[in-house]
């Protein structure tokens, strides 16, 4: 795939998931792909990968996850299964019964796998990039759980007293750590993740980091996945190392790992171009999905059948009263 800008319209649309109002975003037209941000970040993460995948003939949609972005706040489940659910949802109301493919990024790569494992009729591919630790979570994760929604809540109340400058301050703080490359995080990126850090978000954010560490039973669970799983990992990822990847692709039944060197923690952020050129030969070589007829094809097919049921029924009513044809005296001519 050339490196260069792609011209795709963006849609922007907004749909209601279990009476929560979820942002999306659409492009392109063909089979369907699904794009899942991580925590801390929105449908934008994915503002220059998806149009390369639209031109490359695909439909795709990236959604803000509740607590995120553009959709609304509730108070509620944010466990990995919820977001899972909530994904499935989503695409229920798009009229997206089966994707070509679940992409996901950091924690969204286990919300993705989750979808697989659990719901494997929903989608054709997967992948995860950067994904966070699933068969070896860190330990702080699963220690800090009982804390997380009191931090949440005061990191809420402090957010909710403090000017837009701060937080733009704390954005460009993060986004350099987890950057191979300080000089990368431009005041889009950091926009693109301050604009929606209001206190809603602080408390679901920190929701998630609740059972973001709780990945025992999704450990155990892909090593069944019969979707074919493509890995894309940053060489500098500090927060999910390249070891995460490894792990995950020892696991994986049927796997692809390729690693991205000068890469940190957001492929999609930082390495857009190679990200969209791997979705795009991985989905290219894991062959089309076979065309599903349509409800007019199905139709016909089933008045097809029914037509020949009756042909057959037909015909062995002739077979049963041949015999009895047979069997009748010749007629006498009595003149």
């Amino acid at each position: 795939m050339p490196d260069h800008e792609v011209r795709v319209v963006r849609e922007d649309g907004f749909t209601a998931v279990g009476g929560c109002r979820i942002h999306y975003e659409a492009y392109g037209a063909g089979d369907p792909i699904v794009l899942v941000h991580g925590l801390g970040a929105s449908a934008a993460a994915w503002r220059q990968v998806a149009p390369h995948l639209a031109e490359a003939g695909y439909r795709v949609y990236a959604l803000d996850l509740k607590g995120c972005g553009l959709s609304a706040r509730p108070a509620g489940d944010y466990s990995r299964r919820a977001l899972a659910e909530l994904v499935c949802g989503f695409m229920d109301n798009l009229h997206v019964r089966t994707a070509r493919a679940i992409v996901g990024h950091s924690m969204g790569g286990a919300i993705a796998l989750e979808i697989a494992t659990q719901h494997p009729d929903r989608v054709d591919l997967v992948s995860v990039l950067d994904g966070q630790g699933i068969v070896q979570p860190p330990w702080y994760l699963q220690a800090a759980a009982p804390v997380t929604p009191l931090v949440g809540q005061l990191a809420s109340s402090l957010t909710a007293l403090s000017p837009a400058a701060p937080r733009r301050f704390f954005a460009r703080m993060y986004l350099k750590r987890i950057f191979a490359s300080p000089q990368a995080v431009t005041e889009e990126i950091v926009e693109s993740y301050a604009a929606s850090a209001d206190a809603g978000y602080q408390r679901a954010m920190f929701a998630m980091i609740q059972h973001i560490g709780d990945t025992a039973e999704l450990a155990e669970s892909i090593r069944k996945l019969r979707a074919p799983a493509l890995l894309v990992w940053g060489k500098q990822d500090p927060i999910c190392p390249l070891q995460f990847g490894e792990a995950l692709y020892a696991a994986l039944p049927d796997a692809e790992l390729h690693v991205l060197d000068g890469c940190g923690h957001c492929p999609p952020e930082e390495r857009p171009f190679d990200t969209a050129s791997l979705l795009v030969d991985f989905f290219a070589r894991r062959g089309p999905r076979p065309q599903r007829p349509s409800e007019e094809e199905l139709d016909r097919r089933v008045e097809a059948l029914r037509a020949k049921a009756r042909e057959l029924a037909r015909l062995a009513e002739q077979a049963e009263t041949a015999p009895r044809r047979l069997r009748r005296p010749p007629r006498r001519n009595l003149h």
